[in-house]
Order: C-alpha cells, then structure tokens, then sequence
C-alpha cells in the first residue's frame, strides 16, 4: 500500500468513526423517555439520513477505490 492509500485509508476510518458517532449519539437521545412524537420522528430521520450518507461513504470508498484521482 502506497503512502496516498494510507492517506486515504485513514481519513476514510475517520469519516466513518465520526458519523457513526453522531450517529450513536441521536441512537442514544432516542431513549428519553420525555421526548414526544415529533421530536422521536425527527431524530428518526437524523437517523436514517447517517445510515445513508455512511453507505455513500462505503461505496465511494470500496467501489471506486482508493486510486480514484
């Protein structure tokens, strides 16, 4: 592996720890028992956009590659 796949490799890990932080993060207010409706369907949302810009994450880094200029 080239010194620029490492690169990237790493900022990839990055990327993905931290969304899939922000992500634990909403997963965890969804306990409150003193949340209503509405907000439980927002942070819902908030939810299910992370899963999805995570899998855009995966795929842009798996599919195309590291070597992708």
């Amino acid at each position: 592996m080239q010194k620029d796949e490492r690169v990237m490799e790493m900022e990839y890990q990055k990327a993905k720890e931290k969304l899939e932080s922000l992500k634990a993060e909403l997963v965890g207010q969804m306990n409150n028992p003193a949340l209503s409706e509405e907000e439980k369907q927002i942070i819902q949302k908030s939810i299910d956009n992370y899963d999805y810009i995570i899998e855009l994450t995966d795929m842009n880094h798996y599919y195309r590659g590291p070597n992708v200029h």
